[in-house]
């Protein structure tokens, strides 16, 4: 809930602006929100979420760790923004062109001083979290909401949210301040151990957050904003898978972190958090798949039905994203082979669209990223198995994937047929993907699905719990 809370501008705010806004105008605003994306990989660089790793292995030095990455975090974001600047100069604005500015001023605000999220995390603080991302999302929501009814001018939404992040800012250093009064100072926390950590992951983060802009790169570049638009929305799961798989990895990274050395604990934990993510995934993308249609013009208008193909065909993306590989290689600290897996797939994804989108423009584009995901997944499978010197069959837990799938494609077949959405319209998408997910919910519990027995039963036992206290 509080990662959904946290990227809720790239959720809800193409709900609103799809419609405030001509397909033209939410293009150019979707341009800058892509420069602002890849900008953000490359000036985060990975500083502040390596304390969900750094704070629960060694909790006396986690204040000695947050301070090191602010400091980290600044240097990198100032030499990003002033490099950016400087090639946008050379390249007469066609890096990014009269974006530039803007985007490097958003993306320098938005990273600094925003290592609350992981501290809260790696300290079990999620209520801290969730309150921190609550306010957040309201905020830029209505900035974001009033802004564009009041002039319908994409700069001056831009301009609106750089005052946000402005106000953000001189908070956190407010409260990061008071903490740090008051924060024990003991501990040992070493610059050279945490950049030992960061460097190739963050690389490694800064290739796989490039890769997955670069369909958007290519299309603004080559298509222009109203192409971008469709693509945009044709690509609106993409941060709902990230929040989906993150969400359930950060937690896992952290108790894994916890427990420093035991590698086959560590293991045995995210084969079982692979079961829990693809069950959430494949749900998701089957329903989406079936419903693309009413789903895209109902939210976003008959304008972008050219997304719809998109929509369907990026749903592939979610039986790779399933698979975060990331959690086991930087339990143990091996986060280069992340580097050569994105650094392989970033090079596929650039020459398949080469050649893919000036013959399929959107389509193709959305191709090429799903093929260089998988092939990316291929090698960081490999990777995982090497570091923990396994075989494919210890990989994952392939009884209980396999039952989930037969599931979600059994429960499918209630959504057969045209009755949902020529009879019902918008409210028999809603109903049928409800329906689906009780059917769906009730094989996987006939199956034995571990997961999904143990959450049925401690649903009960809070509803007996809920009862006993109304009866009081």
């Amino acid at each position: 809930m509080t990662r959904m809370l946290n990227r809720g501008l790239l959720l809800i705010s193409p709900l609103i602006l799809a419609r405030l806004l001509t397909v033209a105008d939410f293009g150019r605003y979707r341009e800058f929100l892509l420069y602002v994306t890849v900008l953000t990989g490359l000036a985060a660089f990975t500083f502040n979420s390596s304390l969900l790793r750094f704070v629960p292995r060694d909790p006396m030095s986690g204040w000695r760790y947050v301070n090191q990455s602010i400091v980290l975090t600044l240097i990198c974001s100032t030499l990003v923004g002033a490099l950016t600047l400087v090639l946008n100069t050379i390249f007469d604005g066609a890096l990014i062109g009269h974006n530039a500015l803007p985007a490097v001023i958003y993306t320098w605000l938005f990273v600094n001083f925003d290592f609350w999220e992981a501290l809260w995390l790696a300290e079990r603080r999620p209520y801290s979290m969730w309150g921190y991302t609550t306010g957040r999302l309201v905020a830029r929501i209505t900035v974001v909401t009033v802004s564009a009814a009041l002039t319908r001018e994409v700069n001056v939404i831009i301009w609106s949210l750089i005052g946000l992040e402005t106000v953000r800012i001189l908070i956190a250093i407010h409260s990061w301040y008071g903490r740090n009064r008051v924060a024990p100072k003991g501990g040992a926390g070493s610059w050279a151990e945490q950049l030992r950590y960061c460097l190739p992951l963050g690389f490694a983060v800064m290739l796989a957050t490039f890769n997955k802009s670069l369909g958007g790169l290519f299309i603004t570049k080559m298509l222009g904003p109203v192409a971008l638009a469709h693509y945009a929305i044709g690509t609106y799961a993409q941060p709902i898978i990230t929040i989906l798989r993150n969400s359930v990895s950060d937690v896992l990274l952290g108790e894994i972190a916890g427990g420093r050395d035991d590698n086959a604990r560590a293991l045995a934990l995210w084969r079982r958090s692979t079961v829990v993510t693809f069950i959430f995934l494949i749900s998701y993308g089957i329903v989406l798949a079936r419903f693309a249609d009413i789903v895209v013009t109902t939210l976003f208008s008959d304008a972008y039905r050219p997304a719809v193909p998109i929509f369907q065909i990026y749903v592939l993306a979610l039986l790779r994203d399933s698979f975060d590989f990331s959690v086991p290689l930087r339990t143990i600290n091996k986060t280069a082979p992340m580097l050569r897996s994105n650094l392989v797939a970033i090079v596929l994804n650039g020459g398949l669209m080469l050649l893919m989108v000036p013959r399929w423009g959107m389509v193709g584009a959305v191709v090429s990223h799903v093929i260089a995901r998988f092939v990316e997944g291929a090698l960081l499978a490999y990777q995982t198995m090497r570091a923990y010197q396994i075989g494919l069959r210890d990989l994952a837990d392939w009884g209980d994937l396999l039952k989930s799938s037969a599931a979600a494609v059994a429960a499918a077949v209630i959504l057969y047929g045209t009755f949902w959405t020529e009879s019902l319209g918008f409210a028999g998408a809603v109903l049928g993907s409800v329906l689906y997910l009780l059917l769906f919910v009730l094989l996987l519990r006939l199956a034995g699905v571990p997961e999904v027995t143990m959450l049925l039963r401690h649903a009960q036992g809070y509803s007996r719990a809920l009862l006993a206290r109304f009866q009081a």
